[in-house]
């Protein structure tokens, strides 16, 4: 087995001053709860950062529990999200591990606020791509397996799990170029490297690319500068071909050539929820800021988003939507279906369902509906809206309906 190379806290660097500064971390700290989100929290939180200027959530994937997956976009909307740099950040493959989780909710929301220089100078450079909780079964049973009892931080070679393929289709869809993906470790461990937090990145290698190993190299020994000025100990380790790829920042390290980063925040010894958050709220702010300052030194010169479209624009041929009837539910008098019939072409990547301006849900997968709570509905006419988005969130087809809902408890004979 191939010895890693550990580079520790004491390393003398000379560090180039990036735009994190120590209340942007304690700011975005301050966010996150006493206790973890549960799956249903975290998309209701989800559904209100959708609702925002900088931030599209979006379904990947279902879960084999009939959990969605979801990913928030984070980005300058004055900017086209593919002409920025892009961060994938992959949280709680481990449904036991909610440290992950309340670090990138805390990020996500901080991001879509904040209106300080530096947040709003990154996200015109960098589009954050966050998947809070890439495990919904096992966050929802504390357990590390996923629904169908497989670890899915050792099912990056076999792709088997939905998780696992949603998270690499994203991937190949959008080319991030770096991934980070956000663990913790038990309080105590039989490994003398498991004892402390560490970062697993890929290490310069001669069968790998030269510029690999040399922007991994540069950006964790940051991420160590970092820590250290925030009294956070950290070990850095460093991954070379013959490693095991079945987990996910090799995979996409050694197997795609992608700068990644495995982050394991220490639990135990008094390390509260938000402590463990602290760590990977700034390792992950400083990957993005070197992403966006530091990247071959190049300048980004990002595209202007081309103007609004109009809010239905005409439909394309590829992709039509068609909102049908609701349906109302003969064993339940709160519950109605909404459906759509939607024709996809090769642009289409998902569906959201509206009530009067207000997302319901967003999904990538057939059947398109939704089982509305009629007790959530005002009372009179209701507009439902089916729309259809590209990749780059743009709306390409839309269908609306308005309907008069029967309200439970008002049906005849009662």
């Amino acid at each position: 087995m191939i010895m890693k190379r550990v580079a520790l806290l004491a390393i003398a660097l000379a560090c180039a001053a990036l735009p994190v500064q120590a209340d942007i971390v304690a700011d975005i700290v301050s966010r996150v709860p006493a206790q973890p989100h549960t799956y249903a929290e975290m998309m209701a939180a989800l559904q209100d950062l959708h609702e925002t200027e900088r931030v599209t959530c979006q379904s990947i994937g279902k879960t084999t529990g009939g959990r969605h997956i979801a990913m928030a976009v984070v980005h300058d909307p004055a900017f086209q999200p593919m002409s920025l740099r892009k961060m994938l950040v992959i949280a709680r493959q481990h449904g036991n591990e909610p440290a992950g989780t309340e670090a990138a909710m805390a990020l996500l929301r901080h991001m879509a606020e904040s209106d300080g220089r530096a947040e709003t100078e990154l996200l015109k450079r960098v589009a954050l791509l966050v998947i809070p909780m890439a495990n919904p079964d096992g966050a929802s049973r504390s357990s590390r397996r996923n629904g169908a009892g497989v670890d899915l931080n050792r099912d990056w070679q076999a792709l088997s799990q939905p998780e696992t393929k949603a998270i690499e289709g994203v991937f190949l869809a959008w080319r991030p170029d770096t991934v980070i993906d956000l663990h913790e470790l038990p309080a105590f461990s039989s490994k003398a490297s498991y004892q402390e937090n560490f970062v697993e990145t890929i290490g310069s290698c001669s069968t790998l690319p030269a510029v690999l190993g040399e922007r991994c190299g540069r950006t964790s020994a940051q991420v160590s500068v970092w820590m250290k000025r925030y009294g956070i100990p950290l070990n850095i380790y460093y991954d070379t071909p013959g490693d095991d790829t079945r987990l996910c920042h090799r995979h996409f390290g050694l197997g795609h050539r992608v700068p990644s980063y495995l982050f394991e925040s220490k639990t135990g010894r008094g390390r509260s929820l938000s402590d463990r958050c602290s760590y990977h709220v700034l390792g992950m702010l400083v990957i993005a800021n070197q992403l966006a300052y530091h990247h071959d030194g190049e300048p980004i010169v990002p595209q202007v988003a081309a103007a609004p479209a109009p809010r239905e624009p005409e439909p394309q041929p590829e992709t039509r939507v068609a909102l049908m009837e609701p349906i109302a539910d003969a064993s339940s008098e709160d519950r109605t279906l909404l459906c759509a019939d939607v024709q996809a072409g090769e642009e289409f990547a998902y569906l959201t369902f509206e009530m009067n301006g207000r997302v319901l849900v967003l999904t990538n997968r057939d059947p398109w509906e939704y089982w509305l709570d009629r007790r959530q509905c005002s009372e009179g006419p209701v507009e439902i809206v089916a729309r259809a988005y590209d990749h780059a969130g743009q709306c390409i087809a839309a269908d609306r309906r308005t309907v008069t809902l029967v309200q439970p408890g008002t049906a005849l004979g009662e």
